[in-house]
């Protein structure tokens, strides 16, 4: 019996150092590949190889590449790092929490003052949310500087839309019907100014909510100790639903009942849509850098 239970370790211990990656060494015989509770932080490497290939050529063309960062289901500005359980598993997370807030001021001719050197104050204010949560579990495998990856994860992602608000120096009353007023374009730049009988209040756009499930294959090659040059493959599916948009608008009303008017508010709404997504990614070329520690 014992040596049956002796035999069987050593073959569950015989397997288990055959799955694992074989650490290799550069000539001055320090580890080339992460080990267990080693830190990795990611970044596209697209823009160093794009200036390297400027660099070499004289000029500003080598773009040709996709500019996505690691798969192109993030924006560029994703955060991407992973943690080596063991030599040969890590857990990998992505994470990216945008907060945008924008102001914008312009100043209009004053009605009541009658006057051209007197000013009031049209305001744009606009904000929107991004967030993008990544989670997954990555298995390694290989014996020189050229390792394969492979695993899954799963994906959050949440939009809120631009949301805007509008104030105006002059306001709607009495013999001013139309006051002067600011027409904006979007992202705060002015488009005219002028007497407005209908004028935008506030415009919320739709928010969107995704998930997703993913599974990869990839490659890294290791140019430099704890240093590689990655990229990887994807099959994946992702279900999003866009909420309804909103827009309140104003206007003056005066009629035989309310003879000396009031101002009136209404809304208007685009419908909501959702969509199941079910696709290969990456084939724009992406490649990413990681830098374990």
């Amino acid at each position: 019996m014992k040596r049956i239970l002796g035999v069987s370790l050593a073959l569950v211990f015989s397997a288990a150092s055959f799955a694992q990656n074989e650490q290799i060494q550069n000539k001055n015989g320090v580890d080339m590949m992460p080990v267990s509770g080693e830190w990795g932080v990611g970044m596209n490497a697209l823009p160093v190889i794009n200036y390297i290939g400027n660099a070499f050529n004289g000029n500003t063309s080598n773009t040709f590449m996709g500019g996505n960062k690691f798969v192109n289901y993030w924006a560029g500005n994703t955060l991407f790092g992973k943690y080596m359980l063991s030599d040969d598993n890590a857990v990998r997370a992505q994470l990216r929490i945008g907060q945008y807030n924008w102001t914008y001021n312009n100043y209009v001719f004053n009605d009541r003052a009658g006057n051209p050197d007197s000013l009031v104050m049209d305001t744009y204010v606009s904000r929107s949310t991004d967030i993008n949560i990544g989670a997954g579990y990555e298995f390694r495998r290989g014996k020189n500087r050229l390792r394969g990856i492979y695993g899954g994860e799963l994906m959050f992602m949440h939009s809120s839309g631009v949301n805007t608000d509008f104030s105006y120096g002059n306001a709607f009353g009495i013999g001013n019907q139309g006051p002067t007023a600011t027409s904006w374009n979007p992202w705060g730049s002015v488009a005219g100014e002028g007497a407005l009988g209908t004028r935008m209040v506030s415009q919320n756009g739709g928010a969107y909510n995704g998930i997703g499930l993913r599974g990869f294959i990839g490659v890294e090659y290791y140019v430099l100790p704890k240093i590689c040059i990655g990229t990887e493959f994807g099959w994946g599916a992702t279900y999003g639903k866009t909420g309804e948009s909103t827009s309140r608008m104003e206007y003056w009303s005066a009629t035989a009942a309310n003879p000396t008017g009031e101002t009136i508010w209404y809304e208007t709404k685009t419908s909501s849509s959702s969509g199941l997504s079910i696709d290969t990614d990456n084939f724009g070329g992406s490649l990413y850098m990681m830098f374990y520690f």
